[in-house]
C-alpha cells in the first residue's frame, strides 16, 4: 500500500527537541508554534537534510495513493486536538532522562493507512523527504451553520482536498497534544525492551476523595462519600469482610501444593457429585446409597460423604465461601458501611429484623428479615494458579502484552483488533506501570434477571471476569466468577450499599496485595487486582457511573460532553448532533456538532463537574446541576486505588449486544409507523413507513420465519415470525439476526432506495464492530459507514425537524461511539454483555425451588463458584473435554471429516469425474471415492452436504451445506454436494513399491460472483448471486466458513427478475470483503495531492 512521506521535526514542544517524524499538516503547525526564530530555522534544516542511510517509505507508482475521502476518514479518526480542552491532557507525564542509547525512543505514529516506522540505527535519523520545502497547506474549517441554515455536511462527503484536523488520541495517531508524550525511561515496571515506547493515554481524572468529602452537604451525597472513603482504607480484617481466621491466614498465605485426593471415598463423592451437578440432593444421596449397597467391599467404600460433607471437601480444598450481609426486605439498601449499625432501614422505615421473633424474645434474639449473598473473588483468583495447566492459561496475558508491545516498538501500529489487550487503555496501564506482570486484571458485569416470566421475581448479579486467561477460555462457564447477587422483587434503591462488600474486598486486595503461589514456576509473589472495564447495558451504566439516565441533556454513555436537544415544555434530551432548522429552544441551541469529529469519551470536564455535584446545598441545586453536569451522585468505584482501576469513565464501556436490540426497536418502529407523532408533524408525510400495513407486516413475518430454515444451528436460535412475536421477548439475538442479517434482503426494493442504502451502511459497519479480530482496514471502513449512517438518519428520518427529536434515541448517538471505544478497549464483543446473560440462563435453569428463588439463585451462584474453583485445582476432574466423536478422521488445523460416510467406494462420474480430473490434472488416474457427509472447521461450525440434508424434509432442516471458501484469489460460494478423500499416487519409492497419500477436498456446486450493482449499493451487504450448475473441487482447507443463502426474487439492475441468493454471514464471525469500495468513498477519485495522507 502506498505510504504518505514523512518529514522530519524537531521542536522542543513535543518531543523535547529528539527526531520524530510527522506529516505535511503537523510539520506546518510545528513551526508556527517553535518558540523563536532559531527553533524555526533548526526545524527547517532538519526537514532539509537527507540520510540515505536510513530510506523512508518510497512511494510505490504500482498501487494508487488513498482517495482524499478516505484520508478524510483516517485523519478525522486519528487527531482531535483542534477540539475543546476536553482532551488537552494525555495521562500521566513521565519525567525525561538523557540516555546515551544510540537508539531514540519510538515514537507511536500511525497517519497513515499502514505506517510502518522503520527503528533508528543511528542518533539524527531522516525519513526520506522532499528537499524543497512544499507549499503551505489550505486550512478550510468548516463554519458553524446559522439556525436558519442548511446542516452542514460532514468531512466525508465533501468534495474538500484539505481534510479536517486529525484527532490525537486514536489509534491510528499519536500526534502530539498540549502535553508531551510519555517517556517510559525511568520507569522501572515497564519491561526494558519497551521503555523507549512514547505513547500518548487519555487522561483519569484525578480526584481528591478527603476534599470531595468534606464539601458533601446532602445527606445521600455524605453517605456515598462515607461508602467511597471506606474502600479507600479497606483491610482484609475489617468487619466487613466477615472473614474468619482461617479464611484470611489463606488469603494471606495460599497452600503451596498441588491438590490430590488420596481416598478413593472422597473421589468418587465429589466425581458424582460433579457429575450431578444440576440434579437434586435426593439423588445424589440415592446414588451414594446405590454403591453402598452393590459394592459394600469395594475401596473406600465407607468414606463416601453425604451431600452436605461434599460440599464441605469442595469449600475446604478451593478456599470459596461466600459472605452473608443484612439488608432491607424492600430492598430498599444494604446494612452495610454507614448503614451497618441500623435497626430499621432509613428509607422506607422497615425494621432490620424478623419482627415475631425479636417481639417474641423480648428483643434478645434478633433474626435478620433478608440477606444477600457475596461470593469473595480473591480465593477464586488464588485457585487458578494452584494447578501447572491453568497457571499456564493465566499466563496468556503476560504473553501477550509483550506480543503486543514488540509489535508496536518495531512496527509503530497495531494491525488488528482482536481482544483488549490491543486497546490503547489497557497498553497504557501496563506502559504506565498501573499494570505489572502478575497483576490479575477484572472486568466486572453488572444486570438485572427475571427470574421467572409468570411473577415478579427480578433479582441484580454481578460477575467477576478474569482478562488474564485467553479469550476462547475467559468467557466460558468455567471461568466466569459470580460476585453477588442482590434479591428482589423490588429494585434496588441503593445499589451501591450492596456491591460495597464485593469491592470492599477487591479494594483490601488492591491495598494489601493478593499473595499467589503458581504451581507451574512453583514461587510465591504478591499480585495487585487491576479492575479494567465496568459493563452493564446503558440504564444499568447509572450503577457503575453516577450519571443521569439516558435522556439527560449530558447523557451519553462513555461521556463525551455532547449535550442533547430538547423540545418546547419537553423534558426529555435528545442527542441529535445537527440542530433543528425550524426551531430550537435555548439550551437546545448550540451549533451542529461534526459527527466526523465527535468528542471521544472520558470528558476530562469529568473532575470538576464532580466537585459541582457533590457540593450542592440543596435539592433544587442537585436537580439543576444534574442536568448541567450530566452527574447524580459521586460512583462507588472512586474508592479504588487511582493506579489499580481505569477509573470512571474510562472504565465505561458500549455494550453492542443491548446496542442492537435498541437499534431494532428503533428501526422497526419508524418502519411500522409506531413512533410517537408529536403536533406540527403527519404520520402521511412519513415515506419510510412502509411495514405499517397489518397484511405486509404479516408477510414479512412469514418471509422471515421461512428464511430461518435457511441459517445453520451454528447460528443458533433463527428468528421467530417478528410480527407475531415482537411483543412476546423477542430475544436480543433474534434481533440482530433480522437486523444485521435479514432485514436487508427482505427491504430490498419496499424501502425507499435512500433509506434502504442508509440502512445498508449501519448494517455493514455493525457487522465489522462486531467481529471477534478488527483489522486497521475494517476500523476505518467502520468509522465511515457509521458515521455516515448516523448524518444521513439525522437528515433523512428527523429532517431537522424539532417535532421529529425523539426520532434520535440514545443508541444512535452510542453507535458513533464503537470505534472510538474499540481503538481503546478492543473489540466490543470481547466486553458485551452475552456472558452476563448466559450466566444468567445457566443459574436460573438450576433453580428448585420457586418458593425461594432468591436464595436458591445465590447459592447455585456459590455452588458454581466452589466447583470452578475446584476443576481449577483439579483439572483431572473435568470429564467435558472435546474430543472428535467415533469415524471421525482428524485432519489437522482444527479441520475433521464426520460421518455418516459411504459404505463402499464408488467410480465417479459424469460432471464430477470431469471435475476431479481437472482438480487433479494429467498423469493422474480417476480414483474411486467414499462420500462423507460433515466437516468440523477450525472456527468450530459443522458444514454439512446436500448428500445427506436433502434427503430429510424441507421444513425440518437448517441448511447447513453453503459455504464460502477462498478460490483462484478471490472469496468464492457454493454449496457442497458431499466430502470426500482422494488417493493419488506420489512418485515410486522403488520399483516394487509405490505410495499413496490422500487429498481431502469437497465437491462444490458453485454460487456465480454477486451482483455488482446491489454489492456496490448495499455497501457489500447485500451479496446476491445465481445458484449455477457448475461444479467445482476445492481442498476442504480453502473452507473458512458456513454461510446462509437466503433465496429472494430480485429485480436486477438490469431490469430481469430472477431468484437470487443472498449470502448472509453469522454475526460475530469474521465478514467477507468482497473487494467493492464502499459508497461513502465513490465520489472521490483524485489519487493525487498534498491532501492525500
Amino acid at each position: 500500500m502506498n505510504q504518505t512521506t514523512r518529514y522530519l521535526c524537531v521542536c522542543k514542544k513535543y518531543n523535547f527537541g529528539r527526531p520524530h517524524s510527522v506529516s505535511l499538516p503537523t510539520w506546518y503547525e510545528h513551526i508556527q508554534q517553535a518558540e523563536s526564530d532559531e527553533e524555526r530555522q533548526r526545524i527547517r534544516s532538519a526537514k532539509a537534510l537527507d540520510d540515505p542511510c536510513h530510506p523512508g517509505t518510497p512511494s510505490n507508482p504500482d498501487h494508487a495513493a488513498p482517495s482524499a475521502r478516505r484520508a478524510a476518514v483516517v485523519q478525522a479518526m486519528s487527531k482531535r486536538w483542534h477540539e475543546s480542552t476536553e482532551n488537552t491532557s494525555r495521562g500521566r507525564r513521565k519525567s525525561a532522562r538523557t540516555t546515551s542509547s544510540q537508539h531514540p525512543p519510538t515514537i507511536l505514529d500511525y497517519r497513515t493507512e499502514s505506517s510502518n516506522l522503520t527503528l533508528p540505527q543511528s542518533p539524527c535519523p531522516s525519513l526520506h523527504r522532499d528537499p524543497t520545502p512544499p507549499p503551505s497547506p489550505q486550512h478550510d474549517p468548516t463554519p458553524c451553520p446559522s439556525p436558519c441554515g442548511d446542516p452542514t455536511p460532514p468531512p466525508l462527503p465533501r468534495g474538500d482536498p484539505t481534510p479536517p484536523p486529525l484527532p490525537s488520541h486514536e489509534l491510528y495517531d499519536s500526534a502530539p497534544t498540549e502535553h508531551p508524550p510519555h517517556d517510559l525511561s525511568d520507569n522501572p515496571e515497564v519491561p526494558l525492551d519497551h521503555r523507549d515506547i512514547i505513547y500518548q493515554r487519555r487522561s483519569q481524572p484525578t480526584v481528591d476523595i478527603e476534599a470531595l468529602a468534606r464539601s458533601a452537604i446532602l445527606r445521600h451525597m455524605q453517605e456515598s462519600m462515607q461508602l467511597i472513603r471506606a474502600l479507600v482504607n479497606a483491610s482484609l480484617e475489617d468487619p466487613v469482610s466477615k472473614l474468619d481466621d482461617d479464611a484470611l491466614s489463606r488469603l494471606r498465605s495460599p497452600p503451596n501444593y498441588v491438590v490430590s485426593i488420596s481416598s478413593p471415598g472422597v473421589r468418587y463423592s465429589i466425581s458424582t457429585y460433579l457429575a450431578l451437578e444440576n440434579a437434586s440432593q435426593k439423588a445424589y444421596n440415592r446414588v451414594c446409597h446405590a454403591a453402598r449397597q452393590n459394592f459394600p467391599d469395594a475401596a473406600g467404600i465407607n468414606e463416601v460423604l453425604s451431600f452436605y460433607n461434599v460440599e464441605r471437601t469442595i469449600a475446604m480444598y478451593t478456599g470459596v465461601h461466600s459472605l452473608e450481609h443484612d439488608m432491607c426486605r424492600n430492598t430498599c439498601l444494604a446494612f452495610t458501611g454507614p448503614f451497618s449499625a441500623l435497626e430499621c432501614c432509613p428509607t422506607c422505615g422497615t425494621s432490620r429484623w424478623i419482627e415475631e421473633v425479636l417481639q417474641g424474645t423480648r428483643s434478645h434474639s434478633k433474626v435478620p428479615a433478608q440477606k444477600f449473598t457475596t461470593i469473595p473473588i480473591g480465593p477464586q483468583i488464588q485457585a487458578l494458579y494452584r494447578h501447572t495447566s491453568t497457571a499456564a492459561d493465566m499466563d496468556y496475558l503476560r504473553k501477550r502484552t509483550n506480543e503486543v508491545l514488540s509489535h508496536i516498538r518495531n512496527t509503530g501500529q497495531i494491525p488488528v483488533l482482536d481482544d483488549v489487550v490491543m486497546g490503547w487503555d489497557y497498553i497504557g496501564a501496563v506502559l504506565d506501570g498501573d499494570i505489572k506482570p502478575d497483576d490479575v486484571v477484572l472486568m466486572v458485569s453488572l444486570d438485572g434477571a427475571q427470574l421467572f416470566d409468570s411473577k415478579e421475581s427480578d433479582c441484580w448479579i454481578y460477575i467477576w471476569i478474569i482478562v488474564n486467561l485467553p479469550p476462547d477460555k475467559r468467557y466460558r462457564k468455567l471461568h466466569v466468577c459470580p460476585g453477588g447477587f442482590i434479591p428482589g422483587p423490588n429494585k434496588p434503591k441503593n445499589v451501591d450499599s450492596f456491591l460495597f462488600p464485593g469491592f470492599h474486598h477487591l479494594a483490601a486486595l488492591q491495598n494489601e496485595g493478593l499473595s499467589i503461589w503458581n504451581a507451574q514456576t512453583d514461587t510465591r509473589y504478591i499480585s495487585y487486582p487491576y479492575l479494567l472495564f465496568t459493563t452493564a447495558d446503558g440504564p444499568g451504566l447509572v450503577y457503575w457511573d453516577g450519571m443521569v439516565g439516558h435522556s439527560g441533556k449530558n447523557g451519553c454513555r462513555v461521556y463525551c460532553g455532547t449535550l442533547g436537544r430538547r423540545k418546547h415544555h419537553g423534558k426529555h434530551y435528545y442527542p441529535a448532533l445537527l440542530q433543528p432548522r425550524d426551531r430550537s429552544i435555548h439550551g437546545s441551541n448550540h451549533p451542529d456538532i461534526d459527527v466526523f469529529n465527535l468528542p471521544l469519551g472520558g470528558s476530562t470536564e469529568y473532575t470538576e463537574n464532580l466537585k459541582v455535584i457533590v457540593a450542592v446545598a440543596n435539592m433544587t441545586q442537585w436537580a439543576s446541576k444534574k442536568t448541567e453536569t450530566g452527574l447524580t451522585k459521586p460512583p462507588l468505584i472512586l474508592g479504588l486505588k487511582p493506579t489499580r482501576c481505569l477509573g470512571i469513565p474510562l472504565c465505561m464501556t458500549t455494550d453492542i449486544m443491548h446496542l442492537a436490540g435498541n437499534i431494532s426497536d428503533l428501526l422497526i418502529s419508524l418502519w411500522r409507523g409506531t413512533m410517537d407523532c408529536s403536533p406540527g408533524d403527519d404520520k402521511d408525510n412519513w415515506d419510510w413507513t412502509v411495514l405499517a400495513d397489518e397484511n405486509t407486516w404479516r408477510e414479512h413475518g412469514e418471509e422471515i420465519e421461512h428464511a430461518g430454515l435457511c441459517l445453520p444451528s451454528s447460528y443458533d436460535r433463527k428468528p421467530r415470525n417478528i410480527a407475531e412475536k415482537i411483543n412476546t421477548q423477542y430475544k436480543t439475538w433474534e434481533f440482530q439476526l433480522y437486523t444485521f442479517g435479514l432485514a436487508p434482503i427482505f427491504l430490498y426494493n419496499v424501502l425507499p432506495m435512500a433509506y434502504w442504502t442508509n440502512f445498508c451502511k449501519l448494517v455493514r459497519g455493525f457487522q465489522i464492530m462486531c467481529q471477534t479480530a478488527i483489522t486497521h482496514d475494517e476500523i476505518l471502513d467502520a468509522h465511515a459507514l457509521l458515521c455516515g449512517w448516523e448524518f444521513e438518519f439525522e437528515n433523512l428520518y428527523y429532517n431537522l425537524r424539532e417535532c421529529r427529536l425523539q426520532f434520535v434515541r440514545p443508541c444512535v448517538h452510542q453507535v458513533v461511539h464503537l470505534v472510538s471505544e474499540a481503538i481503546h478497549k478492543g473489540p466490543p464483543i470481547c466486553y458485551a454483555q452475552w456472558t452476563m446473560e448466559r450466566t444468567i440462563g445457566n443459574l436460573g435453569e438450576q433453580i428448585r425451588q420457586p418458593s425461594k428463588p432468591f436464595a436458591n439463585i445465590s447459592r447455585e451462584g456459590v455452588r458454581r463458584c466452589q466447583i470452578n474453583s475446584l476443576l481449577s485445582v483439579m483439572p483431572e476432574l473435568n470429564e467435558s473435554t472435546e474430543c472428535l466423536p467415533q469415524g471421525a478422521v482428524d485432519l489437522g488445523d482444527g479441520y475433521a471429516l464426520l460421518r455418516k460416510r459411504a459404505k463402499h467406494p464408488i467410480a465417479p462420474q459424469g460432471d464430477v469425474a470431469l471435475a476431479i480430473s481437472q482438480f487433479l490434472g494429467p498423469g493422474h488416474e480417476l480414483p474411486h471415492i467414499q462420500k462423507w457427509a460433515r466437516l468440523r472447521l477450525p472456527n468450530g461450525q459443522i458444514a454439512r452436504s446436500a448428500w445427506r440434508e436433502c434427503l430429510r424434509p424441507p421444513d425440518r432442516v437448517r441448511i447447513s451445506r453453503n459455504v464460502k471458501f477462498f478460490h483462484e484469489g478471490e472469496i468464492r460460494c457454493g454449496e457442497v454436494q458431499y466430502f470426500t478423500r482422494l488417493a493419488v499416487s506420489n512418485m515410486p519409492a522403488n520399483e516394487n513399491q509405490q505410495r499413496f497419500n490422500f487429498i481431502d477436498i469437497a465437491v462444490v456446486r458453485m454460487y456465480s460472483l454477486p451482483d455488482h450493482h446491489l454489492l456496490r449499493l448495499s455497501s457489500q451487504v447485500m451479496a446476491a448471486s445465481l445458484l449455477l450448475e457448475e461444479l467445482k473441487v476445492i481442498r476442504v482447507k480453502c473452507i473458512e466458513g458456513v454461510i446462509a443463502m437466503i433465496p429472494r426474487h430480485i429485480q436486477t439492475h438490469s431490469g430481469s427478475d430472477m431468484t437470487m441468493y443472498c449470502m448472509m454471514e453469522r454475526p460475530g464471525y469474521n465478514v467477507s470483503n468482497l473487494g467493492i469500495m464502499y459508497g461513502v468513498y465513490e465520489n472521490d477519485d483524485d489519487d493525487e495531492g498534498n491532501d492525500v495522507e
